[in-house]
């Protein structure tokens, strides 16, 4: 029964019980003028109206009671909600068509203000509702990071702008979990998902927090804190599973500058060209053995991120090349000549070569937005880190001095570019 039609039942119960008054009364005066035991007759007729009365009183109270079932029914409704779907993909040309910016600064408040929308106070009216906006930002997750800018290592700062990004996005952060927290209160059951999907999602802000300098590591482990395996979106699974492993591969990074500050040494970049003869020539030690641990667990993860999106571009995009990059690490700490990671390198071009495509084709190659860009810069990025694998394990490599670095907002590009033309030039010296 729809409420907004109790209103017309109201009426006619009240109408009936009007007409019953008069009649009871009609039937009273009469009485009671024809009859001289009016005690009796009234006493008849005031148990006749305080019956009325009564049953006007308990069937409003009834439908008080049902509005307040079916309301709570309708907001803790979880059925057919994004959360639960395994066939779910992220819907990228979509979203990039949709923030449509050609700079960092509009780009950004034109992705934060959406999701800031999302989360309104009024704009949320069931769980299927909160669950498809969380997972709708879980899906442009991937995007918080190109516009969060790292810190800059030489004068350990951070742009102003930048902070307020980042305050924005926490504040975002806990009004969703504020929003979490009152549907609990109407349905912990159904609430499972929810609450693991935002721990997800606060986990991989983290990690991304971590890697841009704004925060320490020990953010890193709350992707621990995540049951990651029952979660059933596919997305939200890919995610899970490719984060861990970048949290693994992190750990490794970490356990093997351990090991070279213990011989007084640096911080290295652990992919650098210079690198590889310290990492070949790593003792037995348990930096060592725990980074090697660490590395096979990053692998297994990004092989688990992949089960369940083998046709997705985007995400593959993104987990072969974090793969790639702990096959590569690993290869050198065991002393392998395996180059699975080449292979597994060439496979993440291609899939970010067919989505640049695809965007420039779909979306205005000419006038590119913000985030277009920053897909263009994830292909040179691969492409680049490719030949620098290539060069540091003494493989044959092409290399194209003039090659466009496109907009790289955050000098990630140049950073390996840089690494690249210093040893051509030490090699061009030796000659």
């Amino acid at each position: 029964m729809k409420i907004k039609y109790l209103w017309r039942i109201y009426v006619i119960v009240i109408s009936l019980a009007i007409i019953a008054a008069l009649c009871a009364t009609t039937v009273f005066l009469r009485s009671a003028s024809a009859d001289h035991n009016t005690l009796d007759n009234l006493i008849t007729f005031v148990v006749t109206i305080l019956s009325m009365l009564v049953a006007i009183l308990a069937y409003h109270v009834s439908v008080k009671t049902y509005i307040s079932i079916d309301s709570v029914n309708a907001i803790s409704r979880m059925d057919g909600n994004v959360m639960e779907n395994e066939n779910y993909r992220t819907g990228i040309i979509s979203i990039i068509r949709h923030f449509n910016e050609t700079d960092r600064i509009n780009a950004c408040n034109q992705l934060i203000g959406h999701l800031e929308q999302l989360f309104k106070t009024n704009s949320i009216n069931s769980g299927a509702r909160l669950a498809d906006n969380i997972q709708e930002m879980i899906d442009v997750i991937v995007l918080l990071s190109f516009i969060v800018k790292r810190k800059n290592k030489e004068t350990d700062e951070q742009d102003q702008y930048n902070n307020q990004i980042i305050a924005r996005i926490e504040s975002l952060m806990n009004k969703i979990e504020n929003k979490v927290a009152t549907f609990e209160q109407l349905s912990e059951g159904s609430c499972i998902l929810i609450r693991e999907s935002v721990k997800l999602l606060k986990a991989v802000y983290a990690y991304q927090c971590y890697k841009s300098g704004t925060t320490n590591n020990e953010n890193v482990a709350l992707l621990m804190d995540v049951r990651g395996a029952m979660l059933k979106n596919a997305i939200s699974r890919t995610i899970y599973y490719n984060y861990m492993g970048l949290m693994y591969m992190s750990k490794a990074t970490e356990c093997i500058n351990k090991y070279f500050k213990s011989l007084n040494k640096k911080n290295y970049d652990i992919l650098s060209i210079e690198v590889v003869p310290l990492l070949k020539e790593m003792q037995k030690s348990s930096e060592k053995d725990l980074a090697i641990i660490y590395l096979k667990e990053a692998i297994l993860n990004f092989n688990q991120a992949v089960q369940t999106i083998k046709d997705e571009l985007m995400w593959n995009a993104f987990i072969q090349y974090n793969k790639a990059r702990a096959q590569y690490i690993l290869s050198l700490l065991l002393q392998s000549n395996d180059k699975t990671w080449e292979t597994t390198m060439k496979t993440a071009i291609d899939y970010r070569l067919k989505l640049v495509m695809i965007l420039n084709d779909i979306l205005d190659e000419n006038q590119k937005t913000y985030f277009q860009r920053a897909f263009s810069d994830q292909l040179k990025l691969a492409q680049l880190m490719l030949i620098r694998l290539q060069i540091a394990s003494n493989m044959p490599f092409e290399y194209n001095k003039s090659i466009d670095i496109g907009c790289d907002e955050f000098s990630r590009l140049k950073h390996i570019k840089n690494d690249i033309e210093t040893y051509l030039k030490r090699q061009t010296i030796t000659e």
